[in-house]
């Protein structure tokens, strides 16, 4: 199966790839963050280990469109072939 990636940033490890092969017919949308820090070559912390969310001040996801946690399942929406994950890193500002 094929999971398509946008983001505002060079996904670690994915640097000239639009998306990621995977011997599996779905894949929860943690699995798919975690495999994407799996194939950094400096481990990504997208999911920290037993959160229920993402950190909202860190990163901002999408599954073809909608907001993750819009799902019930939120983390453990199913991803199947095709579908589009966007993922944004969180700009700080300040002065």
């Amino acid at each position: 199966m094929r999971v398509n990636i946008k983001s505002n940033f060079l996904i670690p490890g994915l640097e000239n790839e639009e998306g990621v092969d995977l011997d599996r017919s779905e894949i929860s949308l943690r699995e798919f963050l975690e495999e994407l820090s799996g194939r950094a070559p400096a481990r990504v912390e997208y999911v920290r280990p037993g959160a229920a969310m993402l950190d909202p001040t860190e990163w901002d996801v999408e599954v073809n469109g909608a907001p993750y946690h819009h799902s019930s399942e939120g983390l453990e929406t199913l991803l199947r072939d095709g579908d589009t994950v966007t993922i944004r890193i969180m700009v700080l500002g300040g002065g």
